[in-house]
Order: structure tokens, then C-alpha cells, then sequence
């Protein structure tokens, strides 16, 4: 009996030793499993939240169209520069190529390498009061529109590059038949139309080069004798060659071409004048940065239009590049000699400013101005300004534009210019203005007194101007500008035969330009 129950006793001892075993074993399994479980858990949440990340990538860089292959930068430039000078704006036409070249249109970030596109579009109202002009006395107004399309195909056939500008200008709003004049309308129609061959080494010399060949635009030093597309309607243009060594902003650069300047027709295609041809050379030093200059000849021979103008031109243009904290400067003459419907002409014309841009939290540039052009009796023998841009020095043009920097006096006169924020810009500008010449010409007025009883003294003219670059959401592909000019009219206006009137004239203007 003692027996068995130590035999019992020893049972159930290995009974409990078997059951805490068990238990342990599962107490352990129970721990490895839910350690199992919960490593598992966070694998799985790590791996969702990976694919969560990669799916919101995967969503911002998936193109809207599947020919994207580009990526557009951002643009951290500021819209507006206290240091722009008259003959560089954000109206030239060759910002607009800028802006394309560097992916900074939408379009063009969505093309393929090959190609590049871009498309601005441009409205303006322009309003006066009591005229100044033989033929517009009284009040004017105008709605002018210009539509840009530019595009370059480029990096098929290596260096080629073949650039085409179609361009569409008129005047929805009109009076005195300007909507039909090739002044302010141009429907639908070639501006640039060329193919160009650009070289980063030209012939191993280390120097950039591009040679074009067709329909093209130019810019000349600040546009005094030559420029494109501008604040103004008319664009002129080129049929012809043109060749470019070296780099215009830095160091050296020569630039040479030939071409017949293109006749623009508002309702068919524009085509280059017969028998008329410009050409000229132009060379450009940037070594000195207090003494930059260019030297540059033209000529010009007309042989079919009412003028028959066979002129040349050579002039030199020295100046200091506008810098913060530095005084600067710029001093370009111009002469020009041969004749008009076989009269000898010589005359010249001489621009002149000091300026200095202020170290201020808000960019500010105060510029003195000084400008003379020579005028005769015979308004055929003024200085002829070529095809030359006027807005910035001589206050808005299009349907405006009261002085011709031709038998033109201004020996007073400055600019202001002030940037508040970086996407605003405020422009403040006042000349006085006298005839060169009392007794030739007042040029685009139709006024003139060959007797000079009327005296030189044409006015004041004051120019205020406010442009505004939104930078955000949709707006930032839209530029406002709106600006007011007032003439205080001088005794002239008094004096001369077919005046106007005494009355001073108010202009005002709103514009809206979108760049896509």
C-alpha cells in the first residue's frame, strides 16, 4: 500500500513537471507568435506606407500628356529689375525666346527635346484727349491686340536650328480707318521664318556663332536705329542673312547682315520691298566694365519708295552697365550721310544720361537724360531714326507717340524708376522738348512753320507707369501694366498753322499680356 502510493505521488510529480512543461513551451510559442505578429504588423505598415510615398511621387511626376519630356524649373527670377535699360524690356521680342529656350513657358515644358513653343497674347486700350497732330485734333481711342506664335525645332540635325514666328496684329477698336492701316494691323502673318546654324566653338576659336538664314529680327546696342517687336504695333523684319560671332554681354562680339526690310500688308502675306536693301556691321566690346562700347555702320538704299532714301550711318555708343551703390553713364552719337529723292543729307543725333542706382532695401535708379537729333528746312534732310524703338525715352507709342527723337531738343529730362516688391515696378518720367530746328518740322505731327514765327518750344511731357507680375497659382502667367502721360503743350501749339489746340493732352492706357 505504502508502495503505491509513492508510485502515485511519483505520477502525478511527473504529471505536474509534463504539464508545466507544456505550458511553458506554449507560453514561449504564445510570446514567439505574437512577437511574429507584431514585427509583421510593422513590416506591413512600413510597406504600405512605402507604396503610399511612391504612389504620391509616382502622381506628382506622371505627365498630363504622354510626350512630356521635360521638367519645369522653378522661376525664383524676380519680374522686375531697377537696372533695365530703354532697349531691353519685357516687350522686346526676343524675351519671349528666353523665357521658351529655358523651359519656363508651360508648353514648352510639356514638348519633346526637339521642339519648342510658346504663345503670348497681348491687349491694350489707349485713350487721348484733345490731340496734338495736324489730322487728330481731338479725341482717339484703340484696342490693340498682338497674338504671338513662336516655335523653334531644334536636336534632330545637330547644329541646325529653324526658328518660325507667325504674328497676328489689329485693331478691334478704331477710329480714323486705323484698323486698316499697316501701322497697327498685321493679320495672321510671318515674323520670323529662318534657319539658323549655331556653333559653341566657331572654326576652334572658343567663340559662340550662329548664322541665319530667312525672315529675322534684330536688336541694335539699346534699339536707337534698330529693334524688333516693342512696346509699340510696328514690328519691323528682314529677308536676308545674318551672322553673329561672339557674345554681345560679354567680352567681344561682330555682328554682320544683309537683307531687304519686309513691307507689311494688314490682309496678305507681308513680302520684302523690291529694289531696297539694308545691311550693316556692328562691333561690341564688354572688357572695360566702366567703359563698354560698340561701333556699328548701316546702310540703307531705297529704290522704290516715295523717299528714295540711300543713307549711311555710323555711330559709336560708350557707357557704363548700370550696377547697385555705382554711378553710370552712356554717350552714343550717330551721324548720316547720302541723300533722299536725290538731295544730299547729313545729319546726326547724340543721347546722353547719368544715372545712379541706389543701395536701398527697394531697388530704386534716378537717370538724367539729354537728347539731340538735327533738323532742316526740308523735313527730307531731318535724321532719319531708321526703324528705332521710342517707348522707354520717349514716353508710350502706338497710337500715341508724340516725339520722333528727329529736329528734337530735350536737354532736361530724367527717369525714375522704383520697385516696392520684387513683381511690381513703379516708372516715373518727365522731358521738356523744343524743335531743333524752328523752322522745319514738328515730324509725325504734320506740323510745321518753314517761317519760324512759331517758335521751338513744343512742351512738357510728364509719364507715369505701373506694371505689375503676379507670381502665383495661374496669375503668374499674366502681366498688368497700366500707365498715364500728360502734355503740357508749349507756345508752338499757339502759333503754328492747323494747330490742335492749346489745350493739353491726356493719355491713359490698360494692358493685359499672357505668356503660355
Amino acid at each position: 500500500m505504502t508502495m503505491l502510493l509513492r508510485n502515485s505521488q511519483t505520477t502525478y510529480l511527473l504529471l505536474f513537471l509534463i504539464c508545466a512543461s507544456i505550458t511553458s513551451i506554449n507560453n514561449v510559442r504564445a510570446v514567439e507568435i505574437q512577437k511574429y505578429f507584431h514585427s509583421d504588423k510593422n513590416q506591413l505598415e512600413k510597406t504600405l506606407l512605402t507604396q503610399a510615398e511612391k504612389a504620391e511621387t509616382d502622381k506628382a511626376q506622371k505627365p498630363p500628356f504622354i510626350f512630356q519630356r521635360k521638367i519645369l524649373p522653378v522661376d525664383r527670377t524676380t519680374g522686375f529689375s531697377a537696372l533695365e535699360t530703354p532697349g531691353h524690356t519685357r516687350f522686346d521680342f526676343d524675351t519671349l525666346t528666353k523665357l521658351m529656350e529655358e523651359h519656363k513657358t508651360p508648353l514648352t515644358a510639356y514638348t519633346p527635346d526637339w521642339l519648342n513653343l510658346a504663345i503670348e497674347h497681348r491687349t491694350r486700350y489707349d485713350v487721348f484727349d484733345h490731340g496734338f497732330t495736324k489730322n487728330i485734333p481731338g479725341f482717339n481711342e484703340q484696342v490693340h491686340q498682338r497674338t504671338r506664335f513662336l516655335v523653334e525645332i531644334l536636336n534632330i540635325i545637330d547644329p541646325l536650328k529653324l526658328t518660325f514666328e507667325l504674328t497676328d496684329i489689329r485693331a478691334p477698336l478704331a477710329n480714323y480707318d486705323q484698323e486698316h492701316s499697316s501701322v497697327f494691323a498685321n493679320h495672321f502673318d510671318f515674323t520670323q521664318l529662318h534657319l539658323g546654324l549655331h556653333s559653341k566653338n566657331f572654326l576652334g576659336t572658343g567663340y559662340a556663332a550662329k548664322f541665319e538664314v530667312g525672315r529675322f529680327m534684330m536688336d541694335l546696342g539699346e534699339a536707337r536705329l534698330v529693334g524688333g517687336h516693342r512696346w509699340g504695333t510696328f514690328s519691323p523684319t528682314f529677308d536676308g542673312l545674318h551672322f553673329l560671332l561672339g557674345n554681345e554681354s560679354e567680352k567681344w562680339s561682330l555682328r554682320v547682315f544683309g537683307a531687304r526690310p519686309v513691307n507689311r500688308d494688314p490682309d496678305s502675306l507681308d513680302w520684302n520691298t523690291p529694289e531696297t536693301y539694308f545691311s550693316g556691321a556692328q562691333v561690341t566690346n564688354r572688357d572695360l566694365r566702366w567703359a563698354f562700347f560698340d561701333v556699328y555702320f548701316l546702310q540703307l538704299n531705297e529704290g522704290n519708295k516715295l523717299r528714295k532714301r540711300n543713307l549711311s550711318t555710323t555711330g559709336f555708343r560708350l557707357f557704363a552697365k548700370p550696377a547697385i551703390g555705382s554711378l553710370d553713364y552712356e554717350i552714343e552719337s550717330m551721324y548720316q550721310f547720302g541723300d533722299t529723292q536725290d538731295e544730299s543729307v547729313f545729319a546726326h543725333r547724340h543721347h546722353g544720361e547719368v544715372g545712379y542706382s541706389f543701395r536701398t532695401e527697394m531697388p530704386f535708379r534716378l537717370v538724367y537724360l539729354f537728347d539731340f537729333s538735327s533738323g532742316s528746312r526740308d523735313p527730307n534732310k531731318n535724321f532719319d531714326i531708321l526703324y528705332a524703338k521710342r517707348r522707354v525715352e520717349y514716353g508710350p507709342t502706338g497710337m500715341f507717340g508724340p516725339f520722333f527723337p528727329s529736329n528734337l531738343l530735350s536737354p532736361v529730362g530724367f527717369r525714375a524708376t522704383l520697385i516696392p516688391v520684387p513683381n511690381v515696378r513703379f516708372m516715373l518720367s518727365h522731358r521738356a522738348y523744343w524743335l531743333a530746328n524752328k523752322n522745319s518740322a514738328f515730324v509725325g505731327s504734320g506740323l510745321q512753320d518753314p517761317t519760324g514765327r512759331a517758335g521751338g518750344f513744343l512742351g512738357n511731357m510728364l509719364d507715369v507707369s505701373v506694371g505689375w507680375d503676379p507670381q502665383w497659382s495661374y496669375l503668374k502667367r499674366v502681366s498688368f501694366d497700366i500707365g498715364y502721360s500728360h502734355i503740357f503743350k508749349g507756345d508752338y501749339f499757339n502759333k503754328v498753322q492747323d494747330s490742335p489746340g492749346m489745350k493739353d493732352t491726356n493719355y491713359g492706357y490698360t494692358m493685359a499680356t499672357f505668356k503660355f
